[in-house]
């Protein structure tokens, strides 16, 4: 998986270099999350802007990932359209806000 990390305003900030979050990408991101997740802020903010495709298994996994999180928050930054129709069809978009820009997703 390529990816960068930045910690910033109490938030870690996870970008993703990636076309597709499927299954294949999906035991390597909780992978990822389980390295850091020492050293991650309560709030973890994913862009996905890069992302074109997500199945359910990216879904399970960041949901996954919230609940690794335990009682922390993720936002989604910049998903594109098939992203965010998937996040809005299973209700996600519930507990996961989607936010055009970093500076949104961090405050």
């Amino acid at each position: 998986m390529q990816y960068r990390i930045e910690q910033r305003s109490e938030c870690t900030i996870l970008f993703i270099d990636e076309m597709r979050f499927d299954a294949v990408l999906a035991p390597e991101f909780r992978e990822v999350i389980s390295h850091i997740i020492e050293d991650m802020h309560a709030h973890l903010v994913l862009d996905l802007s890069k992302v074109a495709f997500m199945d359910s298994s990216g879904l399970g996994a960041i949901m996954t990932v919230y609940k690794m999180l335990n009682g922390g928050k993720i936002s989604i930054l910049n998903p594109q359209r098939a992203v965010r129709d998937l996040l809005q069809l299973t209700r996600m978009d519930d507990l996961l806000a989607c936010h055009e820009s970093l500076d949104s997703a961090i405050a």
